[in-house]
């Protein structure tokens, strides 16, 4: 099946970018099976919560992404996963959405909340889980990850309103430059 004229829109996690190694790697095997990449460029400073990093993204993404694929991975795979609730992309990767929303927030430890600081910590708790907008979604997340980070994304895969598939990652951490996890993202994107 040709990938002509579809978009694979990319955002990195919290202090990455889309020119470190293990997004060359996936956007590499993306332009190989034909899709055009948009990396999503997030200034991670410091003084910015949340909310400014998903307003940053939007502003890089077209109202109109129906025919179209979101990649995001941790807090890019977070910011995806809220803009999910405005713009309706063909597909989602959700790679290890950070567990945090309002609804875990509870549940993050001390010395967390303590290296995100107060006010980023704060802004989670304007996000809830997203619900889904009847598009398909892949959930992936490391065997190895902190167990709140697989609980949280396999109760958002259960409950998306839409196809979804969660898949366990095996031997990896929070890591989307294991082989393993490179390897079902690159099976993911062969596939569509």
């Amino acid at each position: 099946m040709k990938k002509e004229n579809k978009k694979l829109y990319i955002i990195p996690g919290l202090g990455e970018s889309t020119r470190m190694k293990n997004y060359l790697e996936v956007i590499k095997f993306a332009k190989k099976e034909k899709f055009e990449v948009v990396s999503i460029k997030i200034n991670w400073d410091t003084d910015k919560d949340m909310t400014d990093y998903v307003k940053e993204a939007e502003k890089q993404i077209p109202k109109n992404a129906e025919g179209d694929i979101l990649l995001g991975f941790s807090f890019g795979a977070h910011i995806a996963a809220t803009i999910s609730k405005k713009v309706k992309f063909n597909k989602y990767i959700f790679c290890t959405i950070s567990p945090f929303f309002k609804e875990t927030i509870s549940e993050i430890p001390k010395e967390t909340k303590d290296y995100f600081g107060k006010k980023l910590v704060n802004s989670f708790k304007k996000f809830s889980f997203p619900k889904g907008n009847g598009s398909e979604a892949f959930f992936l997340t490391g065997e190895k990850e902190w167990p709140l980070a697989i609980k949280t994304n396999k109760k958002i895969a259960k409950n998306w309103k839409g196809k979804s598939k969660f898949i366990l990652v095996k031997d990896s951490l929070h890591e989307l430059s294991n082989k393993d996890y490179t390897r079902e993202v690159s099976g993911i994107l062969k596939n569509l």
